[in-house]
């Protein structure tokens, strides 16, 4: 079971590797990790040196940036642009997620399981696919991993993409201010602040519920405390820092907090958090949230791919 806590809701080290023929240029992989079976998707283009490996947002996301309900292929899409441009991408179902399922239950995981699962890939990279250059990109949620990660092993770069950049109290008022009313309001505050300090609450009203029940608690003890601007003014690769401005969840202060500590920046008008052009309210973008087959908006790769480039040497 996996913790479903999403923006738009609050809107053994390495293990074995099983490579399965999947199309011209993809394989099938597993590697186990801490006794879990993770699945992904490599998309390998002939001669590929340079792996980029994905990881996907908040709640139960999967290895192409796909929700039960919300299918957009964001992440397949991103990975096969990578790949026509002659870079290898790894994307993969988080523990409890699609294919990586887990049997653990929803209070025993934490943020720190996915930042291993995210470092152990990496070390796979390195180790058993023997890339020279390895890049971790992470999308929304998966951004705070993906720096996290990077100080747990060797990596060249992070990519972090519509990722927060401020404490995630702080974006849990945001993204529901106008929806706690009165009193609830005034309980929603309460829990928020008992879980910053580290504290469990157990009597929580059903209209919060979906927030805050106790088996997600643990979880959210751990996650508010990240600090994601701290975590990129303690990288020790480059990072790039990409956001929208028509994104809904990650807003211009996330981008400032974390663009500050980033070797490059990009601010790209009119993309939204899953990276489609598309601008106005959420009635209106949410079309583009279940449009597998629309393209991403026209800036994102070249602006990933010239960041690559710079970091890597690569013609």
């Amino acid at each position: 079971m996996v913790t479903r806590i999403c923006f738009r809701c609050a809107f053994a080290l390495l293990g074995l590797l099983s490579p399965i023929a999947f199309g011209s240029n993809e394989q099938s992989l597993s590697l186990e990790v801490d006794g879990v079976e993770l699945h992904a998707t490599l998309i390998q283009p002939h001669g590929a040196r340079i792996l980029l490996i994905l990881h996907p947002g908040s709640g139960p996301t999967d290895h192409n940036g796909n929700q039960p309900g919300m299918q957009n292929n964001s992440l397949r899409l991103l990975a096969d642009g990578l790949a026509a441009a002659g870079l290898a991408a790894l994307r993969y179902d988080k523990r409890g997620v699609g294919a990586s399922q887990s049997g653990q239950e929803e209070s025993e995981l934490r943020p720190a399981h996915y930042v291993n699962d995210l470092a152990a890939w990496a070390r796979w990279a390195r180790e058993v696919g023997g890339y020279e250059h390895v890049i971790l990109l992470g999308h929304s949620e998966g951004a705070m991993f993906a720096k996290a990660a990077a100080a747990m092993t060797e990596v060249d770069a992070v990519i972090s993409l519509a990722g927060p950049g401020r404490p995630m109290g702080v974006l849990l008022l945001e993204q529901t201010e106008g929806r706690r009313p009165g009193e609830l309001d005034q309980q929603f505050r309460h829990i928020l602040g008992e879980l910053e300090a580290g504290r469990t609450v157990e009597d929580v009203p059903p209209l919060l519920a979906a927030l805050f029940r106790p088996s997600v608690q643990p979880y959210l003890i751990e996650w508010l405390a990240i600090s994601p601007a701290d975590l990129a003014e303690q990288l020790a690769v480059p990072l790039q820092v990409v956001s929208g401005s028509t994104d809904l969840q990650v807003v211009r202060a996330d981008f400032d907090a974390l663009a500050v500590h980033a070797d490059r920046a990009a601010w790209i008008e009119g993309m939204n958090h899953v990276l489609r052009e598309q601008g106005g309210p959420l009635e209106q973008q949410i079309a583009s949230y279940m449009s597998p087959d629309r393209p991403l908006h026209d800036d994102l790769l070249p602006e990933v791919l010239q960041f690559i480039q710079k970091v890597t040497g690569r013609d």
